[in-house]
């Protein structure tokens, strides 16, 4: 009885311990396509069936995201940015991905200036360290590591997805009501992960920043109190 006690035990004990370290804070929006790619939090956004999962360390000021959208066609385009203004779409300093001619996954960096044209560019508000697309089955990401001003606490998203690509240059996207409003504000602070002074930016596979990802995996958000569940299962292997 004792043994059956002792192994029901530790299974309850490993079922906690693993528990948090898959658990994931969007509930509808896709997960990241790189399986082995793990970020603290996870935010589902309000519009375009989108999401962002994201790991902000607050000793380097780095920001590494995951940028998740389904396209809406299959030679459309995605786009993530920050506005050091407000939450809006003009000012937006942006990253677009999309899908070359030749089937290569590229991503751009933007200062949106208009609403009838885009400028590509390479001096931006922040530094980007690292940047690469993925697809697979519909849905693109974005994964990027940023440097942010040393100062920022919250930062104005703006989001977006595009029908197609012409001449090496995303087209227009649509001016729907779920267009008009994709964009917010992200807490950087008071996020799951806390003050993030600890947290390891994910390092994005592929030498070139760009890589076009067949296979599909799921988001990892792990949990600070995974040392809470180690202590438990070590008490029930002592005392059992």
């Amino acid at each position: 009885m004792a043994s059956l006690l002792h192994l029901h035990f530790i299974f309850l004990n490993a079922f906690l311990l693993i528990s948090p370290a898959i658990s994931n804070n969007c509930s509808s929006s896709p997960a990241p396509i790189s399986g082995n790619t793990h970020f603290v939090d996870c935010t589902d956004l309000p519009s375009l069936k989108s999401s962002l999962h994201w790991t902000y360390n607050s000793t380097n000021s780095t920001l590494s995201i995951a940028f998740v959208a389904p396209l809406p066609s299959s030679d459309g385009w995605i786009s993530w940015g920050i506005n050091p203004i407000k939450p809006s779409m003009i000012g937006t300093q942006c990253l677009i991905a999309f899908k070359a001619s030749n089937g290569s996954m590229i991503v751009n960096t933007y200062n949106l200036t208009s609403y009838t044209s885009i400028t590509q560019t390479d001096k931006l508000l922040f530094k980007v360290l690292n940047s690469k697309a993925e697809y697979s089955n519909g849905v693109m990401q974005i994964l990027a590591t940023l440097v942010l001003p040393s100062n920022m606490t919250t930062v104005n998203q703006v989001w977006q997805v595009g029908p197609t690509v012409k001449d090496g240059s995303p087209v227009a996207h649509k001016f729907d009501l779920d267009n008009l409003k994709s964009k917010s504000t992200l807490n950087l602070i008071t996020s799951s992960g806390g003050d993030g002074k600890n947290a390891t930016a994910p390092v994005l596979a592929g030498g070139d920043g760009q890589s076009d990802n067949k296979t599909g995996g799921s988001s990892r958000i792990w949990s600070n109190n995974t040392s809470f569940y180690v202590f438990i299962m070590f008490l029930g292997v002592l005392f059992f």
